[in-house]
């Protein structure tokens, strides 16, 4: 069974960047942390595969780990959210983890969007908190894996970290890649001779669901970056793309056409935080909502309320313009 819906090519590419560079910082508040769940379980099927940062080595991965734990965070308990089709991770983090007290293992289901901080905290640590509320402020630090290596190398070892691991992938991607980019690199440069001749297409940082589109590709590739999606252009919309799951298509075009809400309750049955969407979208139309009486703050800005809806209607978009009016 494939750990990940998108096969990568296993030749990374390092790009370097032809401005200012920057450098790995991370803000370390030991008092302050109880708890460290170190997330090896990405949900979205673009997302940096495990193998990338780990190299198979899982023992040599948490060793660093305890290294990291020993410095600097020695009185927190860590967590491995590990994706349970990765069994050869989840084996060796689990013999690992008998042995000590402070390391505790939970094979999870990828499914999206569990790797949210909020979810994630509630997942491991039953903690419930709401979409503005920072994990940070409740000792709750969260880290991938790519960030924990950042760590060692920078304050543990003193080592300056200015590389950065990014996928890319997408129906507009000649070939789905990970590339080694030097912080402060350009998106321009990195996507050079990388997208397919010949189409329209869409540039997504960090996913179509929870990044952002963008348009000026002069923009830099900082530590926020993980994934970059490119996606052809579609002139025309898939008539219920959630039924066609397997061939991972995505409806990227802009809406066109005004649809009604067909009632289906698509939204209301995979909105992982037990919301009701369409409801905030018929308030909005009718000039009525509270945020507080429809517990918007719960809302984690999945975006999958707007992915499955059959009308695409812009729900999730509605949603922050229902907050910020408040």
């Amino acid at each position: 069974m494939d750990a990940y819906p998108i096969r990568f090519c296993n030749i990374i590419e390092k790009i370097f960047s032809d401005d200012i560079q920057g450098t790995f910082g991370f803000n370390v508040q030991d008092k302050n942390v109880a708890h460290v769940i170190v997330n090896l379980c990405p949900t979205e099927s673009w997302s940096l595969p495990n193998w990338v940062v780990l190299e198979h080595k899982t023992t040599v991965f948490l060793d660093k780990i305890k290294e990291i734990k020993e410095r600097l965070f020695n009185n927190a308990t860590f967590y491995l959210a590990i994706n349970k089709k990765e069994s050869e991770y989840v084996v060796e983090a689990e013999n690992y983890a008998k042995t000590i007290e402070w390391m505790k293992v939970f094979p999870l289901e990828p499914k999206y969007p569990q790797d949210d901080p909020v979810i994630l905290a509630k997942v491991i640590l039953r903690v419930n908190l709401d979409f503005y509320q920072k994990t940070t402020s409740h000792g709750i630090l969260i880290l991938d894996a790519q960030t924990v290596l950042a760590i060692y190398e920078s304050y543990i070892h003193g080592n300056e970290v200015d590389f950065r691991f990014v996928a890319l992938s997408g129906s507009g991607i000649k070939e789905n890649e990970i590339v080694h980019v030097q912080v402060g690199t350009s998106t321009e440069k990195l996507l050079i001779n990388k997208i397919r001749d010949g189409i329209k297409y869409r540039v997504f940082i960090n996913g179509p669901l929870r990044g952002k589109e963008i348009v000026d590709f002069s923009q830099k590739i900082d530590w926020s970056v993980n994934n970059i999606v490119v996606l052809k252009e579609q002139d025309i919309k898939d008539a219920f793309p959630m039924f066609k799951s397997e061939e991972l298509r995505f409806t990227t075009n802009i809406l066109g056409e005004t649809r009604r809400c067909v009632y289906c309750n698509f939204c209301d049955d995979i909105c992982p935080v037990d919301l009701e969407p369409a409801l905030y979208y018929h308030s909005r139309k009718r000039g009525v909502i509270n945020t507080s009486l429809y517990n918007m703050e719960k809302c984690i800005e999945c975006g999958l309320c707007s992915f499955i809806c059959p009308s695409k209607l812009e729900i999730l978009k509605i949603i922050k313009e229902c907050r910020s009016t408040q």
